[in-house]
């Protein structure tokens, strides 16, 4: 499990690890990487906005594996 977060590439999706203190996700769940911002699988982002902020995911993930990066 990668945990070097900054180096996720925009648009690419990735399947985020929750740490302990993660209050949102208790399950690895996947995401996309849009600009500094993680939009989690079935979040509603016009409402509710980006899940993690590049700033802050580390404390709330242990980690993340690759799924795919856009072309």
């Amino acid at each position: 499990m990668r945990h070097d977060f900054e180096n996720i590439p925009e648009n690419a999706a990735v399947i985020l690890h929750p740490a302990d203190a993660n209050l949102i996700h208790r399950e690895p769940i996947e995401a996309t990487r849009l600009g500094d911002y993680f939009y989690c699988e079935g979040s509603d982002p016009l409402r509710m906005g980006p899940d993690y902020y590049l700033g802050d995911i580390a404390a709330f993930c242990r980690g993340y594996e690759m799924v795919r990066v856009a072309a």
